[in-house]
């Protein structure tokens, strides 16, 4: 049995191993001799070869790095459509060409290697095409296909249907959106990325093409016949990749049309190599579920569980977990360097003394869980006079007892405590995040306990590193900036399920009726409270769903100006830096500054100065263009968005505004000026990166003697 055992296992490693490669004295005189091989190759092909950002990423580069590692051969690549490439290849302008199909009419100019990866080609239509009935239901109809494509002579024999050649497959896919062509054939993996990425809606798959002579396309690599050792020493390479590593390359850039999730991150010398010998080790709040938790199996669990095995696999870095008894001692293991850094923390300034903080990635309203017998609480003050929990070491601990200074808040230790202490009387009120409550209540408290209402504070959640580590901090917020919308709202909805639901939840109600006829028959007390409680939680569910609706304009609305609040405009422009990234379409961005706003604080005070900020946003507001976004972006500052605009525009429309300043009379302080800093999008741009042009543009008139336009 054990000699078995061994012969499997023997076999398994073999398996497992590359195979060595045996070349000929010719092959190995030409891998000396060529220290260069020219390959072309598409910037545009996903998920095989593509860009992100700036980088060229895919499995055709990853399966030309493990051919170049095997046979000593180096690669010099050329990127460009396939028409172009497939042009060049033709004309002896390069020696190799990736995926590229067999077809015998391409043999006069192309050696083959054998197929690396077969993909179906398949009919994409708009989901107002209507029942497809294979190849005829085409027919009279525009078909987009790309120039050059192997299959091109097969489709041109088919009768009345009308070929429309791109050159590029965004072109193909987004002339289908639109309407201009009514069907399109193209490979699975490529169209369904374009589809994902630019979040297509009405699109369809129709079927699979199946032509005489095609059935799917075989990716092969295509070498000039002038060169036939090259094919040779090419074809062995691939023959040396074993299955295993086939599967790997297959499962890390294909599995289900997947781009990997936020991977090909940028990392620097420096922080690769603190990645690769680095353990990072972290600490958690052990009863902070759904954000974080130990379960009962004494396990990381909850949000950041999530975001740390994600990173994991973006970083490959390794990561482990301290334990600590509770929140207080996990602050106290970071001040004394027993963890390196925590997964989520907000920003204080007592916190800045010894933490440094990514940008925020994580934003939680902050609500007060009461009893269900209490009215909807309208504003904190309400709290004014009654006990109110809230967990000890809390960032908001400090914060609220500086805001408002008449609210008697009392520490607990964790939010169990806090929630049984409203339960039994003990505590009016416990203030928290919508997440941790909202999550308790799904567990328990439910008819006891209900959310009575929201504060104004919002829980801005950030990565935070040891001061002393500067290179941690900078991989994490790379890898944050790494992060889709869809990567953070998958996670988050995994653990907060809890929304509110319009009209009666009949299950819920048909549970409590059940358990009410129970108790009905042990105390008739307890069924007319149940029955009160039902009645308090339907009215409390009305006043949450009323107040939902102020909510969602003051997440988004400055109280103070009633523009777009800083949250909203980052959110505008990330949309516009994808959008301009998606379509090549320009915008511009202007941040605005009141000149020597400090004085008129100091000399009038705050009121005074409101007063200014709201007469200036009116001035902004008033004279921008239907298409702009205007929001205050914090103090004296103000940021403009100027979507589909070239800079002669964007600085028209500020001369436009600076003129309407300087001739405005300002209460009390009469006459006042501002500086603008202007930009322009630019590719591979960031929130971040814009936002500092402008600024440094901003500095610049300033510097300039103020009342100025620059541009950077």
């Amino acid at each position: 049995m054990k000699t078995l055992f061994f012969c499997i296992l023997f076999f398994i490693s073999i398996q497992a191993v590359a195979k060595p490669i045996v070349f000929t004295e010719e092959e190995k005189e030409f891998i000396k001799n060529t220290p260069l091989v020219k390959v072309g190759m598409m910037p545009d092909f996903t998920p095989f070869s593509y860009y992100i950002k700036n980088t060229p990423v895919g499995f055709e580069h990853e399966l030309l790095n493990i051919l170049s590692q095997r046979t000593g051969l180096v690669f010099e690549k050329e990127y460009a459509k396939w028409t172009t490439i497939y042009t060049a290849f033709k004309n002896k302008e390069v020696d190799v060409i990736t995926s590229i199909s067999h077809k015998k009419y391409r043999e006069p100019f192309t050696t083959f290697t054998s197929s690396y990866y077969d993909i179906p080609i398949m009919i994409f239509v708009r989901d107002d095409f209507g029942e497809y009935l294979g190849i005829k239901s085409l027919e009279g109809k525009k078909v987009g296909v790309l120039k050059d494509v192997f299959y091109i002579k097969e489709l041109q024999k088919i009768d009345n249907i009308n070929l429309v050649y791109y050159d590029t497959y965004e072109e193909l896919t987004k002339d289908l959106v639109f309407g201009k062509i009514d069907a399109l054939m193209q490979n699975l993996t490529n169209i369904n990325y374009l589809i994902k990425k630019n979040l297509y809606s009405n699109l369809k798959l129709a079927s699979e093409l199946i032509l005489p002579n095609t059935k799917k396309e075989d990716l092969r690599l295509g070498v000039i016949p002038e060169k036939p050792i090259l094919s040779s020493i090419l074809q062995k390479g691939l023959n040396s990749i074993t299955k295993k590593e086939k599967e790997a390359l297959v499962n890390k850039w294909i599995g289900s049309i997947k781009e990997y999730k936020g991977g090909h991150i940028e990392l620097n010398k420096d922080e690769r190599a603190y990645l690769n010998t680095k353990t990072i080790k972290y600490c958690i709040n052990p009863d902070g579920l759904p954000f974080e938790g130990l379960n009962e199996k004494n396990e990381h669990s909850g949000i950041s569980s999530d975001y740390y095995s994600l990173f994991e696999n973006i970083l490959s870095a390794k990561f482990e977990l301290v334990r600590t008894e509770n929140w207080n001692q996990s602050i106290t293991f970071i001040k004394e360097k027993k963890c390196d850094m925590l997964a989520l923390g907000m920003e204080t300034y007592e916190r800045k003394k010894y933490l440094n903080f990514t940008s925020n990635y994580l934003n939680v309203p902050l609500v007060v869980a009461t009893k269900v017998d209490v009215p909807f609480i309208n504003h904190i003050l309400d709290l004014e006079g009654e006990k109110v929990g809230i967990i000890k070491g809390d960032a908001f601990v400090k914060i609220l007892r500086q805001k408002y200074p008449s609210l008697d808040l009392v520490e607990v230790e964790d939010i169990n405590e806090g929630l049984d202490k409203v339960k039994s009387g003990k505590l009016f009120g416990f203030i928290d995040t919508l997440a941790s409550i909202g999550y308790e209540f799904q567990h328990k408290y439910f008819g006891e306990l209900k959310i009575a209402g929201k504060i104004n504070e919002t829980l801005e959640l950030s990565m935070a590193v040891v001061k002393e580590d500067e290179v941690l901090l900078n991989i994490l917020q790379k890898a944050i900036n790494s992060m889709t919308n869809d990567m953070h709202r998958e996670i988050f909805s995994k653990w907060i399920p809890i929304k509110y639901e319009k009209g009666v939840n009949y299950e819920l109600v048909w549970k409590i009726a059940i358990g009410s006829l129970i108790v009905i028959l042990l105390v008739v007390y307890w069924n007319r409270k149940i029955i009160k409680t039902n009645r308090l939680l339907e009215e409390a569910q009305k006043d949450i769903e009323e107040k939902n609706k102020e909510l969602k304009k003051l997440a988004t609305t400055d109280k103070l100006t009633n523009l777009y609040n800083r949250r909203k405009i980052e959110e505008l422009l990330e949309f516009e830096i994808n959008r301009s990234e998606r379509f090549n379409h320009n915008f511009g961005l202007a941040i605005v500054d009141i000149d020597k706003f400090k004085e008129v604080n100091d000399t009038y005070g705050h009121q005074v100065g409101d007063k200014v900020l709201k007469e200036l946003a009116n001035i902004l507001n008033t004279n921008r263009r239907k298409t702009d976004f205007v929001g205050r972006y914090g103090g004296e500052e103000f940021v403009i968005i100027c979507p589909e605009s070239d800079v002669q525009g964007v600085i028209k429309l500020m001369e436009t505004f600076k003129e309407k300043i300087c001739n405005y009379k300002f209460s009390k302080v009469e006459n006042k000026t501002a500086s603008f800093g202007v930009t322009m999008s630019q590719r591979g741009d960031t929130i971040e990166s814009i936002l500092k042009r402008a600024d440094d543009a901003l500095y610049q008139a300033k510097d300039n003697g103020r009342n100025k336009i620059e541009y950077k």
